[in-house]
């Protein structure tokens, strides 16, 4: 995810320091992919489910009311899950949270979860 980096201007004396929202900017990219972990817990709306019930495509709303899409990849051969997605958040600039294609064991249990990525 794209940082600012800030530096001193005139609050440089105040607790908004160039430090301190430096700091906040590796904290706010830090929940905003956990967010991004379980996109279900932003959708707002409308959700559009396969015959099975996998969540395909919704609306987001991130909690500080910036707005999404969701659009998720179902497994063709779990129905009703979902093995990939992306998720973005269309600030400026607009993020793509992408999870990769899980891999799943014969029962469908998830086995392996790349890490998301973030562009």
């Amino acid at each position: 995810m794209p940082k600012r980096n800030w530096i001193d201007g005139i609050l440089g004396n105040t607790p908004l320091n160039a430090a301190r929202l430096n700091d906040l900017e590796t904290d706010l990219e830090a929940a905003l992919l956990q967010l991004a972990r379980d996109p279900s817990q932003l959708f707002s709306g409308s959700v559009t489910r396969d015959a099975a019930g996998a969540a395909v495509s919704a609306s987001v709303t991130w909690p500080d009311g910036v707005m999404g899409v969701y659009s998720g990849t179902v497994s063709e051969d779990f129905p009703g899950a979902v093995d990939a997605y992306t998720v973005t958040r269309a600030d400026s600039p607009t993020i793509t949270f992408t999870q990769p294609a899980v891999t799943r064991d014969a029962a469908g249990y998830v086995t392996n979860r790349p890490p998301i990525t973030v562009s």
